[in-house]
């Protein structure tokens, strides 16, 4: 009868157990999210409108409940355009309208803390990125540009939320707040700044 007992009990957890696991979310997930940046600092003089040709993209491995780590990648374009102007270069003056643009492409290590446990409505969370963007600088004087190409560290705080579609719902609703910084320095720009707000989707993958 004790051997029966024992069994009996053994195959209850089990069953408990396999539900438990049939309730949580996949380890693996993938984001896509639509973005929208405001230029800060120096940035903002050489092209100061806000950027709405933006994305970010990222996959992630929970280690547990609070915590994941993942990739992060992305892309904004900030454009400006200005009147004709007269501007002095190398000794004489050129009369030109100036296009303006600074495209970034970022790729980031990513570790995300959650402040709320699995099965909550709307889970609150944290991350920070780091890692290098690359930065394609093109300004146009009419027919003539100066450009530049190069990578450029770059680190992303962020805060944002995750809205299960139901409980345990492998899809969620993401939106989320973010600061970006490089210390890029190229012609009239001295560090990159800008601010960044992300909406989209987050899928667990099983």
């Amino acid at each position: 009868m004790k051997k029966i007992a024992i069994m009996l009990l053994l195959v209850t957890a089990g069953a408990g157990l396999h539900k438990a696991a049939a309730q949580s979310r996949s380890p693996l997930s993938v984001n896509f999210n639509y973005s929208i940046a405001q230029p800060n600092g120096s940035l903002s003089d050489y092209a100061g409108n806000t950027s709405f040709r933006g994305w970010k993209a990222g996959i992630n491995y929970s280690l547990n409940d609070r915590f994941s780590l993942g990739l992060g990648f992305g892309f904004n374009d900030f454009y400006e355009k200005t009147d004709r102007m007269v501007y002095p270069d190398k000794g004489s003056d050129i009369s030109a309208v100036q296009q303006r643009t600074l495209q970034v492409l970022p790729i980031q290590a990513v570790g995300q803390y959650n402040f709320a446990k699995a099965d909550a409505k709307v889970i609150p969370y944290g991350s920070l990125g780091i890692g290098a963007a690359n930065m394609n600088y093109e300004k146009y004087w009419g027919e003539f540009v100066d450009k530049s190409n190069k990578w450029s560290f770059l680190v992303s705080p962020e805060l944002g939320i995750n809205v299960p579609f139901g409980k345990y719902s492998p899809v969620m609703f993401n939106a989320s707040v973010q600061y970006n910084y490089a210390p890029y320095n190229f012609s009239e720009i001295s560090g990159f700044n800008s601010l960044q707000g992300n909406i989209g989707i987050k899928v667990h993958i099983h």
